[in-house]
């Protein structure tokens, strides 16, 4: 599943998104999750290195941005307990997002899912915070526009799981592309989707 940002805006969609991942666990589904930053918060965030630097370094506005979404799994995960579940978030880094070096628009390389394997043999919930992984060279990265997104396709990918994406939005294709997809996001079409996604 993959909550987007107005889906985790403050605490009553998140408390609401929790209900949702309660309900698809108890369904018998083993139940990953990637989510967004809450609401405005990354513009937030860009707007706070603004304030203090005209030219924010990328390494540094990666280690800034990715928090946000951090912020929200955290959250959720605590949600999450409170209703009576074993759940357990995780950055990007942690989750096994391998990245390539570039800064503020890095492009997964690989994703080494073992703690997402262990944490769903545990009968945990597991959320992974989006827009997020690390770099060959062991730095914070983060994906761009869309990085959630690209996110939950490459994990489902890898885990083998159809991705729900959760929104409050109308719609969920970007401006930029000629096409959407008529058909469900599999393992075999991940790839595409990877690369639609990549550009916006």
């Amino acid at each position: 599943m993959k909550f987007g940002g107005t889906s985790v805006a403050d605490a009553g969609r998140i408390k609401r998104a929790a209900a949702r991942i309660v309900a698809k666990r108890e369904s018998g589904a083993r139940v990953v999750v990637v989510l967004s930053a809450r609401g405005k918060e990354t513009d937030r965030l860009i707007a706070d290195a603004l304030e203090v630097s005209p030219n924010p370094d990328p390494r540094e506005m990666d280690m800034l941005l990715s928090t946000g979404e951090r912020v929200s799994c955290a959250l959720c995960a605590m949600a999450i307990n409170d209703l009576g579940h074993k759940a357990m978030s995780l950055t990007g880094s942690q989750a096994g997002i391998v990245t390539d070096t570039s800064h503020t628009k890095a492009r997964i390389l690989d994703v080494r899912a073992d703690r997402i394997r262990a944490g769903l043999e545990d009968d945990r919930i597991v959320l992974v915070a989006g827009f997020q992984g690390v770099s060959t060279t062991k730095d914070v990265t983060t994906l761009g526009r869309g990085g959630s997104d690209t996110t939950a396709v490459a994990l489902a990918a890898v885990v083998g799981k159809p991705t729900p994406f959760v929104s409050t939005e109308a719609g969920v294709c970007a401006w930029k592309l000629k096409f959407a997809f008529t058909q469900p996001v599999t393992a075999g079409t991940a790839h595409v989707a990877l690369r639609v996604l990549s550009v916006g």
